[in-house]
């Protein structure tokens, strides 16, 4: 005899085994709306990153050292002597013009020459001290030329040989100035003007910068092109050129400081990219 209470358990389950067939009908609950929203926002932005792949545009830059410095570059200046140094007249930042002494020279037959500087410039570097042996040709200093026809700040970039294709008169620069932090002043914009026929050697480098000790800083094991850039005036600036901020650094730009340049070649898609075309 089965119990009053089994009796009834198993009467409930056979009525809820009769209604079944009836609930196939009833409407059912596949996904809640947060999930279905959260699915079309991933919808969303895989169809825009997809879109931004073919449509969007990415610069092709190329970064390199360099400095600012005047159009004509620096020179070193030798001796037309063999003999001992007798006097320096010259030092580090001195302004020199053309024809102004800056040196004698005692010879072995006891007379004393003076050198005369054949350029107007300031003085970067002394490479001869007083009571030093020199010969004809030795450098006594370098100095940085301003007598250029057209005399200004330009900077110097030494782009290494392989990554220089692509650079051409007119491709636009952006400057990282070393004693202007560009998290605070921002860069200063120029423009290409010239780049190097062919890569120079470390003497061509060290004869732009002031010395082969300033040079190293410029070379890499590939030789490098030069690329003068023009940097973009603006009166409206303390400095006079423009910055991408509004005024940039409230000081005026000086020479034979060093800056990092970010030349732009080109802009491609990101699927061009990734393809590598």
């Amino acid at each position: 005899m089965v119990p009053g209470g089994a009796g009834v358990k198993f009467r409930l389950k056979a009525l809820q085994r009769m209604r079944e067939p009836d609930e196939l009908d009833s409407p059912t609950l596949l996904a809640s709306p947060r999930g279905w929203i959260a699915t079309f926002v991933v919808l969303i932005v895989v169809v825009a990153a997809g879109a931004w792949s073919f449509v969007g545009r990415l610069p092709v830059t190329v970064t390199a050292k360099g400095l600012l410095t005047h159009p004509a570059g620096t020179a070193q200046l030798q001796s037309p002597y063999t003999g001992t140094v007798r006097t320096m007249m010259v030092s580090p930042g001195r302004r020199v013009v053309r024809g102004q002494a800056v040196a004698e020279v005692l010879r072995g037959d006891g007379t004393v020459r003076t050198v005369s500087s054949p350029f107007t410039g300031e003085v970067v570097t002394v490479s001869a001290s007083e009571g030093a042996m020199v010969r004809e040709g030795d450098g006594l200093l370098a100095m940085e030329r301003t007598d250029a026809p057209r005399d200004r700040l330009v900077a110097m970039l030494f782009v290494p040989g392989d990554h220089a294709l692509g650079i051409a008169p007119g491709r636009t620069v952006d400057l990282a100035v070393s004693d202007a932090p560009p998290g605070v002043f921002g860069l200063l914009r120029g423009r290409v003007t010239s780049i190097s026929a062919y890569p120079l050697m470390a003497e061509g480098v060290a004869g732009l910068v002031g010395g082969e000790l300033a040079a190293r800083g410029y070379t890499t094991a590939e030789p490098p092109r030069l690329v003068v850039v023009d940097l973009v005036p603006d009166p409206g600036t303390t400095s006079g050129y423009s910055w991408t901020t509004e005024t940039g650094p409230p000081m005026k730009l000086r020479s034979q400081v060093t800056v990092t340049g970010t030349v732009t070649l080109s802009s491609q898609t990101p699927f061009n990219l990734l393809l590598g075309r």
